[in-house]
């Protein structure tokens, strides 16, 4: 039967809190990067706010999260969802009682995606072509 004594000891020893690596970290920064850059892209689309400096700023954090945090394993589904959004923005386009808001926000986060796959596009073929030729 254990004492006090032992069971206190037991408890006084805190038990080793495992380290989130620095990998991790790295990676929820660029999913909240995405996050962010996708919403503000879109609000933009939706009101029609046009800058020339915020078209450029969501165009290099496109390519950037791109590059950094897409994943180039599933990079046929993520194809697959950004050319089924721009079959969906065309769409919305031609119905008229969806309204320019709507259609607005799936166009500026469509703007968003679009230098973002074609980083995850060019870090794929990186990958997979360029490196092995060397």
């Amino acid at each position: 039967m254990a004492t006090k004594k032992s069971q206190s000891k037991a408890q006084a020893k805190p038990a080793a809190m495992p380290q989130a690596s620095a990998g991790m970290d790295s990676r929820t920064t660029w999913r909240w990067v995405y996050v962010l850059g996708g919403l503000v892209a879109a609000l933009a689309g939706a009101f029609s706010f046009e800058n020339q400096f915020l078209t450029w700023a969501l165009m290099l954090v496109g390519i950037l999260v791109g590059w950094f945090y897409g994943d180039t394993e599933d990079l046929t589904n993520t194809g697959v969802r950004y050319l089924l959004l721009a079959a969906v923005y065309n769409a919305l386009a031609t119905v008229p009682a969806v309204g320019t808001i709507i259609t607005g926000f799936v166009g500026g986060f469509l703007g968003f995606l679009g230098p973002m796959m074609l980083a995850l596009l060019l870090r794929w073929f990186w990958n997979s072509v360029v490196s092995r030729m060397m």
